[in-house]
Parts: C-alpha cells; sequence; structure tokens
C-alpha cells in the first residue's frame, strides 16, 4: 500500500477513534505512524471532521425547515403519484401521521458520536453522515398523504402545466387498480356529485357529450391542485374523459372552446380550452377526428 492509498481509506476514519482497531483500517494506520507526512494530514483530516461534526450539532434548525423541504420537493417533482388503492391509503397515511418527537435530533446526534459502527464502503465522512443528519434535522421525503379518500392539502407553488394533467390522468386511468368514486349514467347527477365535494365542475358540457351515457366521475389531485373528471361512454368508441380544473391552478394559455388546442399522443387525442373560471381537458383513447366531433 503506497500513500495515496493509504489516504483514500482513511478519508472515511472516524475523528472518534471508533475505527482504530477495525481491521480495514490497519494496514492504512500502520502507514501514517511510519510516514511523517501521511501523519500529518491524518492528525488534520481528524480534527477538521471533528470540527466539521460539532458545527453541524450546534446549528438551531427553523422549526418549519421539514414542510419547507417537502414543499420544495412537490415543485421539483412537479406530480404526486396517487394511491392506488385502501393498502396504499393506509401506509402513507400511517406514515404522514407520524411526527418525530422534539428530542430525537439530539438522540440522533449523540447516538452519531459514540457509535462503533461501521459501514465497510471506503466513503468520505461528509457522505457517510449525510442521512443520519438528513433525520436528526427532521426532514422527511414523502410523497404524498392520504387517509382514506382525504388528501393531505400540501403547501405548493405556482399552477401546473396542461402537460402533466393528462400524463398523470392517463397513467391513473391505465392503472389496474383505476376506481371511481360516484357510478352514474346521468352525467347531471355526477356533476352534482362534484358540486357537493367543493370540486370544480363543468360550467357546459361539451354538445358531443349532452346525450351520451356518462359511468362515473373522480377527483383528481395533481401536484397538490385538485380537479374532477367525468367519464363517458362511447360504445365501440370506448371512452373519453372530461377534466376540469380552476383557470388559476394550471398554467398556460388556452383557446376557446370555438377553437380549442386539439392534440394527438400516440393512440390518446385530446382538446383543450377554458372559460372565464375554468379548464377543460377532453380526452380520449381515439383518433383526433373523432374526439373533434364532440366539442
Amino acid at each position: 500500500m503506497d500513500k495515496e492509498q493509504a489516504r483514500f481509506i482513511l478519508r472515511s476514519f472516524r475523528p472518534d477513534g471508533a475505527d482504530v482497531n477495525d481491521e480495514d483500517f490497519a494496514e492504512a494506520l500502520a502507514l501514517a505512524m511510519e510516514n511523517r507526512e501521511l501523519g500529518e494530514w491524518l492528525a488534520h483530516e481528524r480534527a477538521f471532521d471533528a470540527a466539521f461534526a460539532q458545527a453541524l450539532g450546534s446549528i438551531n434548525l427553523p422549526e418549519d425547515l421539514r414542510e419547507n423541504i417537502i414543499a420544495c420537493l412537490a415543485v421539483e417533482r412537479g406530480d404526486f403519484p396517487q394511491a392506488e388503492d385502501s393498502n396504499d391509503s393506509l401506509l402513507v397515511g400511517a406514515l404522514a401521521s407520524i411526527q418525530p418527537p422534539a428530542f430525537l435530533r439530539d438522540e440522533l446526534i449523540a447516538a452519531m458520536e459514540r457509535s462503533t459502527v461501521m459501514h465497510h464502503d471506503v466513503i468520505p465522512f461528509w457522505k457517510r453522515y449525510a442521512i443520519p443528519l438528513a433525520a436528526a434535522a427532521g426532514i422527511a421525503l414523502a410523497f404524498v398523504f392520504t387517509r382514506s379518500n382525504e388528501v393531505t392539502r400540501l403547501a405548493h407553488f405556482g399552477p401546473v402545466r396542461a402537460e402533466l394533467v393528462q400524463a398523470s390522468f392517463i397513467k391513473t386511468f391505465e392503472s389496474p387498480t383505476f376506481s371511481l368514486e360516484e357510478k352514474q349514467d346521468d352525467h347531471r347527477l355526477l356533476v352534482q356529485h362534484l358540486k357537493d365535494r367543493k370540486l370544480p365542475i363543468p360550467e357546459v358540457i361539451p354538445p358531443g357529450l349532452e346525450n351520451v351515457k356518462a359511468f362515473g366521475c373522480r377527483e383528481l389531485v395533481i401536484d397538490g391542485k385538485h380537479g374532477s373528471v367525468i367519464c363517458f361512454n362511447m360504445g365501440e368508441d370506448g371512452a373519453v374523459h372530461l377534466v376540469v380544473f380552476n383557470r388559476e391552478d394550471l398554467e398556460g394559455n388556452f383557446p376557446d372552446r370555438a377553437q380549442p388546442l386539439l392534440v394527438q399522443n400516440g393512440h390518446w387525442a385530446s382538446a383543450q380550452w377554458h372559460d372565464d373560471k375554468k379548464v377543460y381537458i377532453l380526452m380520449g383513447d381515439t383518433a383526433l377526428q373523432k374526439l373533434k366531433l364532440l366539442l
């Protein structure tokens, strides 16, 4: 073993001396005792790591740090995966309800300082402690907080893109566990159900769907924004889905219904338009020309 190899290994040597008797460090430590330059370097590294650990332990973290980090993560991800069934709901709901005790941070840092547990992967000091320090700070990484049919409304920033709404709905609809909250063939009853839940509802149903039987509706939650979908049965042509969100929750310039934005994406077709308060996205696993006839 030469000095550079020893230096690489000793970068993971803990400042509290817990690794002195670990055989993985034995040869490198022996070389450090024989070589003055390497020994001085090791002493300096241990002093720096100890000071770094002490500095981290002395930081007073803001009480709202955890919530702010979760909110930023929500924006960065661009979407919240949804609980697909009751088991998912119970699990993520239970995780969301966990509140770490106030003394957890201090205990974790104390445990780090006295630990004799060694990760055998040779990694820098700061990387080894990154996860425990995150836990000590009270940071939790969570994707969705759900209890039964209720979704905890997290802080979020800005509107979402219509493309995200479309992609998220298609992914949800094509899931084998897709379900509807209310099942009716009369779209007026479905609209009333959504209105009772204080969700966005269509002011006007597209003319081509007025006499088409519906088969259900549900809430859509995408990046913290709450919308609705009503599903219509087109017989041999499959189904089409009318998605409605409040105008302020969606990003972009949308045309009016007289000149909707028409897009064919693979085997899915979509039409987008808006009125003063709502944005509408009509989607179907069909040809664009057939979807256009419904408008």
